[in-house]
C-alpha cells in the first residue's frame, strides 16, 4: 500500500515548532515533510537548533522583507511549484494564507487535484480586514479547503464565520515543549542559591516575556503599577523591541521603581525568570494565540491575560490558573493586580497543580494528534 505524502508549507521553523513537528513525524502514518519560506524573520532573534530537527525539511530560496510598523513579514519565494512537483505530495497543509507561496500551494492542489488542509491561527480578535477584497480572498481559500486545523475555539469560530463546516474543523492548541519548561523551573527553584536570588526582587514579582512592541501593550502594565504605587510589587520584562526605549522613558518620567529590564533571551534562558516570578501578565491588544501563556502555565504561574489573546479562552480558567482583563482599561488592570496580590499565598500553593494540569491537558502529543486526525480524515475520505 502506498504511503501518503504530506507536505507542510510554513513561514519559518521556530524553536517552538521543532518538538511538535518531530512528534508529528514520529506518530504519523504518512510521509511528512516541511517546506519553509525562510530560515527566520527580521523581528525574530531565535537561534534555531538544527541538531534537534528529526523531520525532513527544505528552505526555499527567495526575497524577504519586514514592514516594521505593521509587523508584517513578506516572503517572495522562487521554485515553489518546482519543489511541490518534485516531491509530488498527495496532500499539502499551509500554516495560513498570508504569503504568496501559500496561495501557490493552494492553486497547485486545485490544478493537480491534490488535497488541501488549512492550518489556521487567526481569530476574529486578531484578524485584519474580514470584508472587501481581502475578506473575499480569505473566503475563497477557506471555503475550498478539504479540512482545517485550528488553535482553539476562537480559531474555529473564525473559520465558521467564513463558511467552514464545523465537522471539518480539528481543534488543536498551539504548543511548546511543556516538560522542558516545567522541569527546568523545578530544577532552578531547587537550587541552593535560589532563595538568595529571589530576595533581590520585591515580595510580589510580575513577569512579562515577549517582544517589546506597541501591539503587546506593555505600557498598560506600567500605567497600572503607576496607579498602585506599591513598592511590594515588581515587574520583570524579558524581551527586546522597538518600544524598549519608550518604556524605559516612561519608568524614568514617572519615577517607577522595581521595573527590571532583562533583555532578549533564547529559550534556554527563560526558565530562570519563570522560576523567580509569581504571576505572569500578558496585556496584548491583538494576538492570534500567545505561546508565552503556554510557557507560564507549564511553569505553574498564575496568569493575568488580555481578553484579546486567542489562547485566553482555552487555557485560562478563572480563579484557578488566572484571570482575563480588557487591556484598554488600565484602572481595572490595576485593581486586578491588587486583588491578585492579596491572594498571592493561595496562588503560590497552587503553582505545582497549575503546572501538572496544564502539562497533562495541553501536551504536544495532543496537538500532533489533531494534525494527524485531520490528515487521516482526508485520506480515508479520498479512499
Amino acid at each position: 500500500m502506498k504511503i501518503p505524502k504530506v507536505i507542510l508549507v510554513t513561514n519559518i521553523i521556530s524553536p517552538y515548532r521543532i518538538p511538535l513537528f518531530n512528534c508529528i513525524n514520529e506518530v504519523a502514518d504518512f510521509s511528512f515533510k516541511v517546506i519553509c519560506l525562510a530560515e527566520t524573520e527580521e523581528n525574530r532573534e531565535w537561534r534555531i537548533l538544527k541538531n534537534h530537527i528529526n523531520f525532513d525539511y527544505q528552505v526555499l530560496p527567495g526575497w524577504h522583507a519586514f514592514i516594521t510598523k505593521k509587523e508584517i513579514p513578506i516572503h517572495i519565494n522562487r521554485r515553489v511549484i518546482k519543489a511541490l512537483r518534485q516531491h509530488d505530495p498527495d496532500m499539502i497543509v499551509t500554516s495560513g494564507y498570508d504569503s504568496l507561496a501559500y496561495w501557490q500551494a493552494f492553486l497547485y492542489c486545485k490544478f493537480f487535484k491534490k488535497k488541501f488542509i488549512l492550518w489556521n491561527g487567526t481569530t476574529l480578535l486578531s484578524a485584519g480586514s474580514i470584508k472587501g477584497i481581502r475578506g473575499l480572498l480569505k473566503k475563497i481559500i477557506i471555503k475550498r479547503a478539504d479540512r482545517y486545523i485550528v488553535y482553539g475555539t476562537k480559531g474555529k469560530e473564525y473559520l465558521k464565520h467564513f463558511g467552514a463546516k464545523s465537522k471539518d474543523i480539528y481543534i488543536s492548541t498551539n504548543m511548546i515543549d511543556n516538560d522542558y519548561f516545567r522541569d527546568r523551573v523545578l530544577q532552578y527553584r531547587a537550587n541552593k542559591n535560589f532563595s538568595e536570588e529571589r530576595k533581590k526582587y520585591p515580595k510580589i514579582l510580575l513577569l512579562y516575556v515577549g517582544q517589546l512592541v506597541k501591539r503587546k501593550g506593555i505600557e498598560q502594565i506600567l500605567k497600572a503599577l503607576n496607579i498602585l504605587e506599591n513598592p511590594e510589587i515588581g515587574l520583570m520584562i524579558v524581551g527586546s523591541g522597538s518600544e524598549e526605549m519608550n518604556l524605559k522613558k516612561f519608568c524614568k518620567e514617572n519615577k517607577l521603581e522595581n521595573i527590571f529590564f532583562k533583555g532578549f533571551h533564547q529559550q534556554e534562558g527563560l526558565p530562570k525568570y519563570y522560576a523567580l516570578s509569581d504571576i505572569f501578565i500578558f496585556p496584548t491588544f491583538k494576538e492570534p494565540w500567545g505561546l508565552v501563556i503556554n510557557e507560564a502555565l507549564a511553569c505553574g504561574l498564575y496568569v493575568l491575560c488580555s481578553d484579546r489573546a486567542g489562547s485566553a479562552f482555552d487555557l485560562i480558567k478563572k480563579d484557578w490558573n488566572g484571570a482575563l482583563f480588557n487591556p484598554h482599561n488600565v484602572e481595572n488592570l490595576a485593581m486586578l493586580i491588587k486583588q491578585t496580590k492579596e491572594q498571592i499565598e493561595i496562588i503560590r500553593v497552587h503553582h505545582d497543580g497549575i503546572s501538572e494540569h496544564f502539562c497533562h491537558e495541553f501536551s504536544i502529543e495532543r496537538s500532533a494528534k489533531a494534525f494527524s486526525n485531520a490528515v487521516e480524515a482526508v485520506i480515508s475520505n479520498k479512499a
